[in-house]
């Protein structure tokens, strides 16, 4: 589920859907957080999806 939560939210952000993103990504990290931990490399993916989305919305 949080994979494909991911890959929605970063079709999204490619369509310039960055308010439709960002919500995909914080439940896909809350889950990812919860079931493989904060340290896990699909954790560390997803975090930075949210944060290149962040940083890169605000320009």
């Amino acid at each position: 589920m949080a994979t494909s939560l991911n890959n929605l939210a970063n079709l999204y952000e490619s369509q310039g859907r960055y308010s439709d993103a960002e919500p995909l990504y914080l439940e896909a990290l809350a889950i990812v957080e919860r079931v493989l931990g904060v340290n896990h490399p699909n954790t560390i993916t997803v975090r930075r999806n949210l944060e290149y989305l962040q940083n890169n919305k605000e320009k």
